[in-house]
């Protein structure tokens, strides 16, 4: 029988061994195969699951504003999920543990989560986020929504100091993915001078980056330098895992000053939407430095609706009007041509021209109009009345009696004054023209139509270099943009200020030039007299220009310019500014009783004077001494308190305090004033048995006399004691509580 059984036994442990050598060559065999059978099988799976060398995009560099203030950024966006399965694949044991640990804290603190969540998301309530975690909790979700919305960065921010969320993604399980988004901060004012970058599709349907403006010109500053990551698959859901960092862009400061941005759309919004105008945009310089303190460019959108923009709209043909828009100046081009006869040498200020009786001339079988013209009585105009009259007769005389003989040295000056100068401060800038002598382009009437701002094509901003040349007193200074390029707020390249010619046109000239501009403002009937202000002297010219029809090419009044442009304070200089706006006939949809006619003098000389006076308001400031206040008494308040600490302090401050009333066993009381300004100290007795009159005390002095009669203080709020809750003169009780409500 033991026989039998032994062998029973025996059988059985053969069986045993057969069976676990089998089962280990069945594993090792598979093993093998796995290995080098199927190892470019298994290798594409794992492919299929991670996805390496993926670029990481860096953070594009921030647009700021002259005082380094935000003006442009990249912000991000995050959408936050929660993994509720926590894994470890090479260590069993830390997995299970870090897993029983996740459980207990998500039991423990889920409410708190849900409450802190709700008073970050209000529009969902602290009930249905626990409802909604506690499904994804229980069901072991692997990539479940904590709010099924992208949240800002400030969000981001408190949500990672919630309960569960600032244990780290270990204990809490948080996915983060952040998406960034490029954004002007104050709209779209300053949109299509700061530009953008967005993705679109070209006409072939490929996926392309547009960028413009600020933008590409300084692309390289803001890009930044990409990183590296790889994309693992966790819960049906690829997971960027960083290999190397990006290194974000750097910010560009500008000189732009967003105040005067305000202050200049604002203006120049109100003109159009009054006379329904098609578009309109202004410059504003500063005179010293030739600083670009505000760029606008507004365009109609839809009737009443004016906006910035960079689409290609019938308003809009350029990204940029004030950069890019190349255009026949009118008028406000007279200024130049004097100034380059006076410096020449050709004219004097003293020189008139003939008066001609009717508004209508012909010269060299070219007819010449005057829209403003005035018949003084004398037969001749002075240089003043021909451009505050806006004279188109009177310019052509002076300018062919300067520059007939040869007018190359007219287009040679205008060169040197750099009116065909493109100074690359955006991209995509337009280059001013000329019309040149012994080219194809200049005939017979080329000189008389240059002499008022025609047969020359001119962007806003060289136009405005110009002038602020004249009020610079002929110092002509590059328009700067761009003042620095900062990493991680340190200057790491400056743009300093450049003069380009340090007297491009004479201080007499700039001097004579400035005296005839004031006059077209202030002088009687000037074109320019609605700029006209009462808290400064402004100089400046007006202009209207005729458009070409689109269609036909004739000069047919049915579209034009009209501009303003000069400096304030005109006796001192500070800023410069052009305001141009465009009429269209057909989009004028005002009644007819209401169709005034329109000009640089009555659309944009209305800006240009709301905005001077604007700015100017901003650089008046009044001296410390006369900040006084009638209301408060200017003595300085003592709080009731220790007669030696008050003391010590209104000694430091200058003032002096009678002390008829203070005996030597006395330590505390008030003071008093009157309107000399005198100070009397007044006792108040002392008694530790007695509750004492705290009020008007600091926390410091009342707390100690109460605790000087054994009594427990508790205090509420901050400042000066205005109420205790044991009324003075009652029984101190030795420990008794008393609490102090202060305020300030």
């Amino acid at each position: 029988m033991f026989n039998s059984r032994s062998n029973i036994i025996f059988r059985y442990n053969l069986l045993v061994i057969f069976f676990f050598t089998t089962c280990a060559f069945i594993i090792i065999g598979c093993t093998v195969i796995t290995m080098f059978v199927e190892r470019e099988t298994w290798n594409t799976i794992k492919e299929r699951n991670v996805k390496r060398n993926v670029p990481i995009e860096p953070r594009r560099g921030n647009i700021l504003n002259d005082e380094g203030e935000l003006m442009v950024s990249t912000l991000p966006l995050y959408k936050i999920h929660i993994d509720f399965v926590y894994k470890n694949s090479s260590s069993q044991k830390d997995e299970e543990n870090i897993r029983h640990k996740r459980d207990s804290i998500w039991r423990k603190d889920m409410k708190a989560l849900c409450a802190g969540l709700h008073e970050i998301f209000p529009e969902k309530s602290a009930a249905e986020f626990e409802k909604d975690l506690s499904y994804g909790f229980r069901n072991k979700k692997r990539y479940h929504w904590l709010y099924n919305r992208k949240i800002s960065y400030t969000q981001y921010q408190r949500l990672l100091k919630l309960p569960i969320i600032c244990l780290g993604k270990k204990y809490s399980g948080i996915i983060v993915e952040e998406e960034i988004q490029r954004k002007n901060i104050f709209g779209d004012i300053g949109m299509s001078t700061f530009g953008i970058v967005r993705q679109t599709t070209d006409k072939k349907g490929k996926e392309i980056e547009e960028i413009n403006g600020l933008e590409k010109k300084y692309d390289t500053y803001l890009r930044g330098i990409p990183g590296v990551g790889r994309k693992e698959k966790t819960g049906g859901k690829f997971i960027l895992k960083v290999e190397k960092a990006a290194e974000a862009g750097m910010d560009v400061q500008t000189t732009i000053s967003s105040e005067m941005l305000d202050i200049c759309e604002n203006a120049v919004k109100k003109v159009l939407k009054h006379y329904h105008l098609p578009a309109g945009w202004a410059i504003l310089m500063e005179t010293e430095t030739g600083d670009i303190k505000a760029v606008v460019n507004l365009t109609k959108l839809r009737q009443g609706e004016y906006a910035e923009t960079i689409e290609n709209i019938p308003n809009n043909p350029t990204p940029n009007h004030a950069f890019c828009r190349l255009m026949e100046p009118g008028s406000i081009f007279k200024t130049i041509a004097l100034t380059a006869a006076l410096d020449d040498g050709r004219l004097t200020v003293n020189d008139s021209v003939r008066s001609y009786a009717s508004k209508v001339c012909s010269f060299n079988g070219k007819t010449v109009t005057d829209e403003m013209y005035r018949d003084n009585g004398s037969g001749r105009y002075s240089m003043a009345e021909a451009l505050k009259y806006s004279s188109n007769i009177s310019m052509v005389q002076y300018i062919r009696k300067a520059y007939a003989n040869k007018p190359s040295d007219y287009t040679n000056t205008l060169i040197r004054f750099g009116l065909t100068e493109n100074y690359n401060l955006i991209e995509g800038e337009s280059t001013p023209y000329l019309t040149m002598p012994g080219t194809k382009r200049w005939n017979g009437l080329s000189l008389n139509s240059m002499s008022y701002g025609y047969a020359v094509g001119m962007t806003g901003i060289n136009m405005v270099s110009f002038y602020n040349t004249i009020a610079n007193g002929g110092k002509q200074m590059k328009p700067r943009l761009v003042k620095a390029i900062l990493k991680d707020g340190i200057v790491v390249e400056e743009f300093p200020t450049e003069v380009l010619n340090e007297q491009m046109i004479s201080k007499k000239t700039a001097d004579d030039v400035t005296k005839l501009l004031v006059e077209v403002v202030n002088g009687k009937d000037g074109t320019g007299k609605r700029a006209k202000s009462n808290s400064m002297i402004v100089a400046g010219k007006t202009g209207t220009a005729n458009i070409p029809n689109s269609i036909s090419g004739v000069y047919d009044n049915s579209e034009k310019m009209m501009s303003f442009c000069g400096f304030f304070p005109a006796d001192k200089p500070k800023y410069t500014l052009l305001v141009q706006m465009l009429y269209d006939k057909k989009q004028d949809t005002r009644p007819d009783s209401l169709r005034i006619k329109l000009g640089g003098g009555s659309s944009a000389a209305l800006a240009f004077k709301e905005i001077a006076e604007k700015v100017m308001a901003k650089e008046f400031t009044a001296g410390v001494e006369e900040a006084v206040d009638t209301i408060n008494s200017p003595l300085p308040i003592i709080k009731n308190g220790s007669y030696s600490e008050s003391s010590f302090v209104m000694e430091k401050m200058g003032y002096a305090i009678s002390d008829a009333t203070h005996t030597t066993d006395s330590r505390w009381g008030s003071l008093s004033t009157n309107k000399a300004g005198e100070y009397t100290f007044h006792d108040k007795m002392i008694d530790t048995g007695i509750v004492p009159d705290v009020k008007g005390m600091g926390a410091k002095d009342a707390i100690y006399l109460l605790q000087s009669c054994n009594l427990k203080v508790s205090i509420e709020g901050y400042g000066t004691v205005k109420a205790q809750s044991i009324p003075p003169g009652s029984k101190a009780v030795n420990g008794k509580s008393i609490k102090l409500t202060l305020a300030p």
